[in-house]
């Protein structure tokens, strides 16, 4: 064998050593950037976990501000201070109630208070930093206790300020607690995190003093965080032992977010694949090798893009699961419950008792159709899918009817005013109607039962003004502008439905060339109000 042909196996030999050494290299790098994106990724999402339950929170303790402006007598056993207080416990299922505390700290009246509370000092842990704050914040929140006054369970409780004679005074207090339990709004939002499968992955919310809040675990809950290190942990990425750990702050209430996982587990979907590749191109050399190389690239290239999507989506879809998730399951639940019950039961109940099951199942599928109907007339709407057939129309008629539709199974009665000559407008009647039912259907979810809710129709000029009024507790003046985006539920989010009925409303008016808009103050009636241009009747 010539000199030659022993050296040009050699060479391909190197030459293809080295192609396997660089693809090695290549894939170790790709390993690491793919983890740091992974890690990137992980920590956004813990960010903005945290950034928006931060928001949340933020909102609802700005809006709390009106509970402590109510005259409240703040003296034992008030008559009018229960009567109040009793306006807001609406859960029967309750599990933890309300509470005032007065200057000197002795509670003064309650709802679901323990035998013994009432007159009672109140002094859990870290209420002296609490009142403190509260002298120039409306709301704080304070740390978990093993109990609270109105619950047996560990819970945390919201604080409101009673304001005194000056705008910094503080003369009592407004405490609302929340029990904490794994069937829990809030809990039930924090397990849909986890995925699905078994997994190391855990995601916690600590309170001030490292207690777990809410936990994608079933165990643990009101209790300090078994690792310690977790309940100091400064904000960002972390490595604990074997474990990775992620965790970002909720400065509005002093709390933390904190995700750990098993290292291995986490790097698990990057690092098994590269690995298994590097192998195969060792073995294979360099035909193998390019190939994995260019599927590795595209492979990275769309994992960077799908993150992105996902990055974006789960923003979108934090905000809608927290506004629709639960109101969901009350209708399904309803339906499911009442022809179950029917079925079960059905040989023995009277026709009476059939036909309110029936119609209670009904009234809940129509809470759900509605539901549904108001998630696809949107994603209609933002693709510009949302067709009109507009034609003139007897907007007096139109009121009419909705009025007449919505009396039936109402628990609030309606005065109605309209003219009686027509009042013309060009417009869909199906989307009027629909605008005429989601403006009653506020104002009945608003509205203190068995008082009336007024709507008049007037025509000024070339405009039709239709005005819809409750006697409900009124809007704060910051919530007048956001009351028709999307998501947003009634007064300071005590409302229930999907947040998405006044948005639709608006856009159909917009649509019509019309305007509508809310006039309200805390404590006073809320008027809709609708105005669309008028058509000239014409007479032969």
């Amino acid at each position: 064998m010539s000199v030659r042909d022993r050296l040009v196996p050699a060479v391909a030999g190197a030459a293809v050593l080295m192609v396997a050494l660089m693809v090695i290299a290549l894939l170790r790098s790709a390993e690491n950037d793919g983890t740091d994106a992974l890690e990137k990724a992980k920590s956004a999402q813990v960010r903005t976990t945290a950034d928006s339950f931060n928001a949340r929170v933020e909102s609802s303790i700005s809006s709390l501000g009106g509970l402590g402006a109510r005259p409240w007598d703040l003296t034992p056993g008030s008559a009018s201070d229960k009567a109040t207080l009793n306006t807001f416990a609406v859960d029967p299922d309750a599990l933890s109630g309300t509470f005032l505390v007065d200057a000197n700290d002795t509670v003064t009246n309650g709802v679901l208070l323990r035998p013994g509370m009432l007159g009672s000092q109140f002094d859990p842990p870290g209420w002296e930093k609490a009142k403190a704050a509260l002298a120039t914040t409306p709301a704080v929140v304070l740390p978990v206790t093993r109990s609270g006054l109105t619950t047996e369970l560990p819970s945390y409780a919201f604080a409101v300020a009673i304001r005194g004679t000056t705008p910094t005074s503080v003369r009592g207090a407004f405490v609302f607690e929340q029990a904490l339990t794994n069937d829990s709004p809030f809990s039930q939002e924090i397990r849909g995190l986890a995925g699905k499968g078994k997994s190391t992955a855990t995601w916690r919310f600590l309170d001030s003093n490292g207690a777990v809040v809410a936990s994608t675990l079933r165990t643990g809950l009101g209790k300090p965080v078994p690792d310690a290190r977790l309940r100091s942990l400064p904000a960002g990425l972390h490595e604990i032992g074997d474990k990775l750990v992620v965790s970002a702050d909720v400065p509005v209430v002093g709390w933390r977010v904190v995700f750990t996982q098993d290292r291995s587990e986490f790097v698990g979907p990057v690092a098994g694949p590269l690995q298994s590749a590097g192998l195969i191109l060792v073995l294979l050399l360099l035909a193998i090798g390019l190939t994995l190389t260019v599927l590795l690239a595209r492979r990275l290239r769309q994992s960077r893009e799908q993150e992105a999507r996902l990055l974006a989506l789960n923003r979108s879809q934090e905000e809608f699961i927290s506004v629709v998730s639960h109101e969901l399951r009350t209708p399904v639940s309803g339906v499911l419950g009442f022809l179950q019950t029917s079925l079960d039961h059905w040989e023995v109940m009277s026709d009476e008792d059939r036909h309110s099951a029936v119609r209670r199942a009904f009234s809940n599928a129509r809470r759900l159709q509605a539901m549904t109907r108001d998630v696809l007339d949107t994603e209609s709407i933002e693709s510009g899918r949302f067709g009109y057939v507009r034609h003139p129309m007897d907007l007096s008629e139109e009121v009419r009817t909705a009025v007449d539709a919505f009396d039936t199974g109402a628990t609030n009665s309606v005065v109605l005013r309209v003219p009686d000559t027509p009042v013309m407008v060009e417009g869909d009647p199906d989307r009027i109607q629909q605008v005429l039912a989601n403006l009653l259907d506020n104002a009945r979810k608003n509205a203190p039962p068995d008082i009336p809710i007024e709507i008049s129709l007037e025509q000024t000029e070339n405009v039709a003004r239709l005005v819809v009024e409750d006697h409900g507790p009124g809007i704060d003046p910051d919530q007048l502008g956001r009351i028709f985006d999307k998501f947003v539920r009634g007064r300071a989010g005590a409302v229930t439905g999907t947040g998405l009925g006044l948005y639709i409303s608006r856009r159909i008016v917009d649509a019509h060339e019309g305007r509508i808009w809310a006039e309200s103050s805390p404590g006073e009636s809320t008027r809709f109000i609708v105005e669309l241009p008028c058509q000239s009747l014409v007479t032969n």
